[in-house]
């Protein structure tokens, strides 16, 4: 028992002399501490007071170039190819024949057309004696009108089955109805088609157009007749805001947007390129350098000069771009922001003021 005693002592006396240790030292180390950082040279920083100016704020989408004018062109009949004019690539104008179809009710439609002329023939030698009796009092005034009836019907369906001739003849010949450049071609000699099939893709000569989803919140800054710039390879091109859908795409959740292109951009149908759209902007409002800002726990604040020390201001911020952000509220125009980003700011901190 007398032997746990002392060990027991001995661990009380080591305990205390630590305590007492800490005491003395910690007091000193801490101070030698505070004095070390006290003398430290303070940052050297640049400050400037916010101003009013505007911010614009750009998105990069995804666009794909197209013709400002498109022709699908489908048949009116159904029938089989018998030849085709033209192949894609090859630069067609308006009326050139693009493939004709063999149309059977065509040769019917000839037959009525001709069997229509004979009967009108008939109906007009029919009158001319008709008009000979009754001038001389040999036929009565009925048999006159009853005459001149049969040659109204017989006209009437001569111009029928010629309307029908020529319908059935322009079915049979596929022409383009626009100029411009045949950007697919999918018929082939002996194809058989039908009003659903598409023979060929024509595409205008005018200006070109390019076609890009955008967000709600992007369009909601848009409208039309606004610039934005096509690049592709590095070149840049000019666009100006032509359409705004305002029915969303059930699919994508995204809205379609097109703007019109020069007729000289040197880019193909169906290529891609990046599209630079303002996509928030506001005017006239209070910004100071984005740089200048700091976050803690999610909030935004700055640090102002005041009497050689810095101050923490938390404030509230809009929209930025790679210069300036808005500020919404927590500065006047008298502060002075600290726009140098330094690590050993604090409030409270001493600043030198650079120049």
């Amino acid at each position: 028992m007398k032997i746990k005693l002392k060990g027991r002592k001995k661990i009380i006396i080591i305990v205390v002399i630590i305590i007492i240790l800490a005491i003395l030292i910690l007091p000193r180390f801490l101070s030698g501490r505070q004095t070390i950082y006290e003398g430290a040279i303070p940052p050297t920083v640049e400050v400037v007071n916010p101003k009013s100016g505007d911010i614009e704020v750009v998105s990069s989408l995804i666009g794909t170039v197209e013709p400002s004018e498109v022709e699908d062109v489908y048949p009116e009949i159904s029938g089989e190819v018998t030849s085709v004019k033209i192949k894609a690539g090859q630069t067609i104008k308006a009326g050139q024949v693009i493939c004709t179809i063999e149309n059977k009710q065509l040769e019917t439609a000839k037959i009525n057309l001709q069997t229509a002329q004979i009967t009108l023939s008939d109906a007009k030698t029919t009158m001319e004696r008709t008009e000979a009796l009754y001038e001389n009092g040999g036929i009565s005034t009925q048999g006159y009108e009853d005459a001149k009836n049969v040659l109204s019907k017989a006209q009437l369906s001569y111009e029928s089955a010629e309307n029908e001739y020529n319908n059935q003849s322009s079915y049979s010949t596929i022409t383009a109805s626009t100029s411009g450049l045949v950007e697919s071609c999918d018929v082939e000699v002996y194809d058989n088609v039908s009003p659903q099939t598409k023979l060929c893709v024509i595409s205008g000569s005018g200006d070109k157009i390019v076609s890009f989803d955008a967000t709600e919140r992007i369009t909601k800054n848009m409208k039309v007749g606004d610039k934005l710039v096509l690049e592709k390879g590095g070149t840049k091109y000019e666009g100006t805001i032509s359409e705004i859908s305002t029915m969303v795409d059930q699919t994508s959740g995204l809205f379609k947007v097109k703007a019109n292109l020069d007729s000289k951009v040197a880019l193909a149908t169906g290529t891609s390129a990046k599209v630079y759209v303002t996509s928030d902007k506001v005017q006239n409002v209070m910004t100071i350098p984005a740089n200048a800002v700091y976050y803690e726990n999610g909030k935004a604040l700055v640090y102002t000069y005041e009497n050689k020390k810095a101050h923490k201001v938390f404030m509230e911020v809009g929209i930025s771009d790679d210069k300036n952000i808005e500020v919404i509220s927590g500065l006047s125009n008298d502060d002075k922001v600290i726009s140098t980003w330094s690590s050993e700011l604090y409030e409270g901190a001493s600043v030198n003021v650079a120049n």
